[in-house]
């Protein structure tokens, strides 16, 4: 039960990012908040994996020279990819259309899944994919969207949701040498540097600090959505595999519309209700397929890479 409510408070952590991305957009921009970001998530888990006991060897607090080509890719997916697509394309796209898009992490996700990692497809999942993103499209389109998108935007966040897909497949292989707090504790560190550069290179040092409305959504954005919910998901993909935890991703749109009603007074309706009850209806369906699990090749079927 722990691994499911850590994924439930990852997915609540990333649905409220997409507010407080769009609140610190009006002061930072896209690059600035993602280094920003980054720095504030390697510091919090540097200091957290140095006081959590690990009981692996020690060693494996930090990257062997072999696992060093995983480990970026892992990177190149997440932060760097994803987060510079989600962050970019917000300013292009609203917080509801992103979400949607984001939803169909799931439905990519197997795709790729069945080649790389060996997951099989059940048909419960199929069924718990399609209502969930039948629960998350009665929400998302409650009402008319209107023009606030471009097709460059959508393009970026679609760019997301690949980037999140290679991600959940890169992750896997390397889950089961490095527990999921020294993953991500690695990849904010590795991806600090290039986004750095990148800020400072397009958008400069900042003129001024953000307001401090601005400097609490940052702080959550580096602490809560950049660091926690990547240890929840992390572990959640090592336990559950890939197919099962990206399933998952549907209830971020869930969690944006309730924030966006408490924080911004949207209308909280009738069919958003339904929405949210179908979309937790799907999650659930696709957790049952997983009651007797096939043959999968998971962390613990993959080869050991020699230490050097």
């Amino acid at each position: 039960m722990l691994i499911y409510l850590q994924l439930v408070l990852a997915m609540f952590f990333y649905g409220l990012s997409f507010v407080s991305t769009k609140i610190v957009l009006t002061s930072l921009g896209p690059i600035t908040i993602l280094w920003v970001r980054l720095l504030l998530s390697a510091g919090f888990l540097i200091l957290l994996d140095s006081v959590i006991p690990d009981r692996r060897d020690v060693r494996s607090r930090w990257p062997h020279r072999a696992d060093l080509g995983s480990l970026l890719l892992v990177t190149l997916f997440q932060p760097l990819l994803y987060f510079v697509a989600e962050t970019t394309g917000l300013q292009y796209v609203s917080a509801s259309i992103a979400s949607i898009i984001v939803a169909t992490i799931p439905v990519f996700t197997p795709v790729f899944a069945l080649p790389f990692l060996g997951e099989r497809i059940r048909p419960l999942t199929v069924v718990g994919l399609l209502l969930s993103l039948a629960g998350v499209a009665a929400i998302v389109l409650e009402r008319q969207i209107e023009a606030q998108f471009t097709p460059g935007g959508l393009a970026l966040v679609f760019t997301a949701v690949l980037a999140a897909v290679g991600y959940t497949i890169a992750v896997k292989r390397v889950a089961g040498r490095y527990r999921p707090l020294t993953i991500v504790k690695l990849q904010s560190l590795f991806g600090l540097p290039v986004l750095l550069i990148l800020g400072l290179t397009i958008e400069g040092v900042p003129a001024s600090l953000p307001p401090p409305p601005a400097m609490a959504h940052l702080l959550y954005l580096g602490i809560f959505p950049s660091s926690l919910a990547f240890v929840f998901l992390s572990t959640g993909i090592r336990k559950l595999g890939a197919n099962r935890t990206n399933v998952f991703v549907n209830l971020v749109p869930v969690f944006t519309a309730v924030v966006a009603w408490v924080v911004l007074g949207e209308l909280f309706t009738v069919q958003k209700i339904v929405g949210m009850a179908v979309v937790i209806l799907g999650v659930l369906t696709a957790q049952r397929s997983a009651g007797r699990p096939g043959p999968q090749v998971g962390t613990d079927a993959l080869p050991e890479i020699p230490r050097r």
